[in-house]
């Protein structure tokens, strides 16, 4: 999972009231094992056998080990077993804090190594160059992702462009807010009305003023001025590029934008994730909260009390946090197996259940584009949430994943945040971070 979102699940203890399915990057912390099928058949063989099965394409049997931090895909092996009975589906399930080193250890011993790994955004570009992913290119992969949301498809490539792992999901963000609120605050709690109200950090900011003016300073229009981080984090260009470390000009833009939020009383100053920020995403104290789609268990639903009670408008730019990716282990004797459940979980199928039973929404533009005006969500009433999503992530920009960017990511937040709190000039918050990126990684030229 993405670093920020370790930080949701580490701390959400103290902000959660009810808890649910984190859905699209949720981890579990057992470490268990989840049969589905017989699970003496086929051995760790996988065969194709002639003759069709309950879905009409050709018979499959023999079984699978997948490793994953992520609970759903218990389901995921459940639906792919129940169109394959002859095909066992082993899920063996860690703790997210422990997953990316044993998965590690594994992979560089040989040994026990499952046919299909989870890789979690944060840490993808570790692994996506490595020897150990099958070129799922060379299967026919780029057919599977053609109808995907850019940037979906466009982390699961290699630096030479092969695809090597696949997501079933996208985790798009969005403005979330209490209609009640924005009507008092906004005049309006209509989202597309909203969206364009927030469209630009300008506006935002004249917006923030106001929110705070005519509430007496007690109402602010978001919750911190580090919600830029995640919104724009993915709009820039790549943190290293031949070896040098590159920032792009446009974080002087963001930063300057966040400290004009942060001087003009427009956030809560409440730390992301702190008990705070989760108490007036449901109080209503603050008025938007950039929120991921999965997120809904932050919201305190007891009785079915916030059914209807929200909306989502678009922030500024796309802005997406999280995603699970599955790869093939290069050395799996169950290639053709393990690529057939790629392909499941790639399709339309298992993401419209997807969709429908968790509202995780998906990888693929096709399930989006069926569901744009008929999916609703208990929260958001009759609004079709889909189209502020869809519309924000699909003009994202598709950049592949390098080992450097969510570790430099980080050092750069860490950096601005300090400089924000202590309203540091942009000059001074870049020579605390390229020190820190020259310390952490010597190897990457820094002027």
């Amino acid at each position: 999972m993405k670093t920020t979102t370790k930080k949701w699940l580490t701390t959400a203890t103290s902000v959660v009231l009810a808890a649910g399915l984190l859905a699209g990057c949720g981890t579990s912390n057992n470490n268990n094992t989840t049969n589905t099928g017989d699970t003496n058949a086929g051995g760790n063989n996988a065969t194709t056998n002639t003759g069709t099965n309950n879905g009409g394409t050709q018979a499959l049997s023999g079984k699978l080990v997948i490793w994953t931090f992520f609970d759903q895909v218990k389901d995921m092996a459940e639906q792919f077993h129940a169109k394959n009975p002859g095909v066992t589906v082993d899920v063996k399930m860690f703790p997210g804090d422990q997953y990316q080193t044993k998965l590690l250890t594994a992979l560089q011993s040989g040994k026990d190594v499952p046919d299909i790994f989870d890789l979690e955004r944060g840490y993808i570009g570790k692994f996506i160059d490595s020897q150990f992913l099958t070129d799922l290119s060379a299967k026919g992969g780029d057919d599977l992702v053609k109808d995907y949301i850019p940037y979906v498809q466009a982390l699961g490539r290699s630096t030479d462009g092969k695809l090597k792992a696949i997501s079933d999901h996208s985790s798009p963000g969005g403005f979330w807010y209490q209609k009640d609120i924005a009507k008092k605050y906004l005049g309006t709690d209509d989202p597309d009305k909203i969206s364009d109200m927030v469209s630009s950090w300008d506006k935002i900011i004249e917006l923030g003023k106001k929110v705070a003016a005519d509430s007496g300073g007690k109402e602010h229009l978001i919750q911190n001025a580090g919600d830029l981080f995640d919104i724009e984090a993915y709009n820039t260009q790549p943190w290293v590029k031949d070896g040098k470390l590159t920032i792009d000009p446009k974080w002087q833009t963001v930063y300057e934008n966040q400290l004009k939020i942060r001087a003009n009383n427009v956030d809560a100053k409440l730390p992301f994730m702190s008990a705070g920020w989760g108490n007036a995403l449901n109080d209503g104290s603050v008025v938007l909260t950039s929120m991921p789609a999965w997120a809904g268990f932050m919201i305190d639903n007891k009785d079915n009390k916030a059914n209807g009670k929200f909306g989502v408008a678009k922030t500024p730019e796309g802005f997406y946090v999280g995603g699970t990716y599955r790869g093939i282990y290069s050395k799996s004797p169950n290639q053709d197996l393990a690529y057939e459940f790629i392909k499941y979980i790639a399709g339309t199928e298992w993401q419209q259940h997807n969709l429908e039973k968790t509202g995780n929404m998906p990888g693929n533009g096709a399930v989006y584009e069926a569901n744009l005006d008929t999916y609703k969500s208990p929260f958001f009433g009759e609004q079709n949430i889909l189209k502020p999503y869809y519309e924000s992530v699909k003009a994202m920009p598709a950049i592949q994943p390098d080992k450097y960017g969510e570790d430099i990511l980080s050092k750069w937040r860490k950096a601005a945040g300090d400089g924000i709190a202590n309203n540091s000039s942009y000059d001074d918050v870049v020579a605390a971070f390229k020190k820190e990126v020259k310390n952490t990684f010597p190897e990457v030229s820094v002027d």
